[in-house]
């Protein structure tokens, strides 16, 4: 039997695996591309403009809005390993990698768009038609809805610092700027890839350099917005926080009492920290509070205000570890605040601090009140610094760093906790641990000389009443003498003079006993995601 058959108007035909194969080349070759590089096109102008919008008016863009909520789904300790895995670029690349696959999803949202509008091809006109322009809008409204009750948490943040219901309807504006943008782009440039309908009077010719002229329109349209993406994404970048993580060091193993700012150490969420405009920054105050109030920075300077050290600890500080200080802090105390605010209402069990950068940490009320929490505007005399929360931060004596929040905008009074990154992911959220660490020596000592040995002791509000040391890896045990604490929410500075006889090496140990008289314990613990614990060893070598 023969493979091929005569047809009536006397041609061969292929076989129909031959015409499908003819019809899938075409598929991928001629009508694949053009939704494809439609999205693409729209997704590359949308990035453009939601960078504009976060340079020009601190509005989050939809990247940043998607790694915040995305984040407190995670563990701690599944946090801890992202971090881990993409250091040294632990922020950027990740941001990164969510920026491709929103416009990955741009691009291929185009598949769908052509799905529904179904043009036949060739097209007619070169305008979107009914269909298409209703398509663009319902795009643009859904993802617009989606976006709004996916983030509705986080889009009251704004790097600029406007009070909280600004930064929503900003935030919430900027999404439907976004995807207006996107479903106008995609329309119109769908339009402007299809081949066209020749007229029976028209030079196919013209027909063809006017569909090369609207394709080459379309790329010089994707190139520019890759171009100024790029550019947007270097400026949003100079501000980059490299500073993160930074320590607080101990030049010849002696900290200072008192942490210049400039050496305080840092810990920040951010890829790049909030700027708050002090015209625009309010101090709201909120919930269950009889007078409700929203402040100035102005005047919350005119609020009573005291100055106190007080020491901060971040809960990824280990052992031996330098991300700890003590500044000079001043500003009002929560209680002063609320009974400025004629008290709180009944039912009041929690409050709730918001920061311009989303952030938000909720504690007890009777813990924040039992520790005299400080609501402050001035760090060892001067302005807070940007990185370290101006133009106001909250320092909670006897918690982690992480729940002293940076940039503080509102400060509501709850019946109920609310939940925030850190807590979200099941991060430890009670009274710090007891530390203690040993700053000098770090090496080599000489046998038959004098010794001091010195470090550091902190047990928040709690304070310290005893620092032992010793140099058998624990045996035996030796008091150290204690420094007068700056405040009782201050570390201790500790000495002890000791003498080696022999040569060797010496096992140095230290652990200190809080001011109710609890001894630190000896567990070894991690930081992730309980805050470690455990004695701070080191050994030296006599000569």
């Amino acid at each position: 039997m023969q493979n091929i058959k005569q047809s009536s108007v006397g041609y061969i035909s292929p076989p129909l695996s031959g015409r499908r194969s003819v019809k899938l080349r075409q598929f991928f070759l001629h009508r694949l591309p053009i939704p494809l590089g439609a999205g693409l096109a729209a997704s590359l102008l949308t990035v453009t403009l939601m960078l504009i919008l976060r340079v020009a008016a601190g509005i989050p863009t939809p990247v940043e809005l998607f790694g915040d909520h995305i984040l407190k789904l995670f563990n701690a300790n599944t946090f801890v390993l992202i971090l881990v895995t993409f250091a040294p670029n632990s922020k950027t690349v990740p941001l990164g990698l969510a920026l491709l696959g929103m416009i990955g999803a741009g691009t291929l949202l185009g598949l769908l768009y052509a799905t529904i509008v179904r043009v036949a091809t060739p097209a007619q006109g070169k305008w979107p038609g009914r269909r298409e322009w209703l398509t663009a809008l319902a795009f643009a409204s859904t993802m617009t809805l989606v976006g709004v009750l996916l983030f509705q948490e986080e889009l009251r943040q704004n790097t600029f610092g406007y009070p909280i219901g600004w930064a929503t309807l900003l935030s919430g504006l900027g999404l439907l700027a976004d995807f207006v943008l996107y479903g106008l782009t995609l329309s119109l440039t769908y339009r402007a890839l299809l081949p066209k309908q020749v007229s029976a009077n028209a030079d196919r010719n013209v027909q063809g350099r006017r569909l090369l002229l609207s394709r080459a329109s379309v790329a010089a349209l994707s190139i520019g917005a890759s171009a100024a993406s790029l550019g947007l994404i270097k400026s949003y970048l100079n501000n980059y926080t490299s500073y993160d993580g930074s320590t607080t060091p101990s030049p010849g193993g002696v900290t200072a009492p008192i942490t210049p700012n400039s050496e305080h150490y840092v810990v920040t969420q951010n890829t790049v920290d909030p700027m708050p405009d002090i015209n625009l920054w309010r101090l709201e105050v909120g919930g269950l509070v009889h007078k409700p109030a929203s402040y100035t920075y102005e005047e919350v300077q005119k609020l009573p205000s005291i100055s106190r050290a007080v020491t901060l600890e971040c809960i990824a500080n280990p052992p031996r570890g330098h991300l700890i200080s003590t500044a000079i802090w001043q500003g009002v105390t929560l209680r002063t605040l609320l009974e400025q605010q004629g008290g709180v209402q009944k039912g009041a069990s929690h409050v709730a601090f918001y920061s311009v950068d989303g952030y938000t940490v909720s504690l007890p009320l009777d813990e924040l009140l039992r520790v005299d929490t400080l609501l402050a505007w001035r760090m060892n005399g001067v302005d807070i610094p940007q990185r370290h929360g101006y133009p106001m931060r909250v320092l909670v004596p006897d918690h982690y760093g992480e729940e002293n929040p940076k940039w503080l905008t509102r400060i509501e009074v709850t019946d109920h906790f609310v939940g925030g990154l850190y807590s979200d992911q099941g991060w430890y959220n009670g009274p710090l641990h007891t530390m203690s660490r040993i700053d000098r020596p770090t090496d080599r000592v000489s046998v038959g000389h004098n010794v001091e040995v010195g470090g550091i002791a902190f047990a928040g509000s709690r304070g310290i009443q005893k620092v032992e040391v010793s140099t058998d890896g624990g045996v035996s045990w030796h008091e150290a003498k204690l420094q007068p604490a700056l405040s009782q929410d201050s570390w201790v500075l500790w000495t002890w003079q000791w003498k080696p006889t022999l040569a060797g090496t010496y096992t140095l140990v230290v652990r200190a006993t809080d001011g109710t008289g609890d001894l630190q314990t000896e567990h070894m613990q991690g930081t992730v995601p309980n805050g470690a614990t455990g004695y701070h060893v080191v050994k030296v070598m006599a000569v």
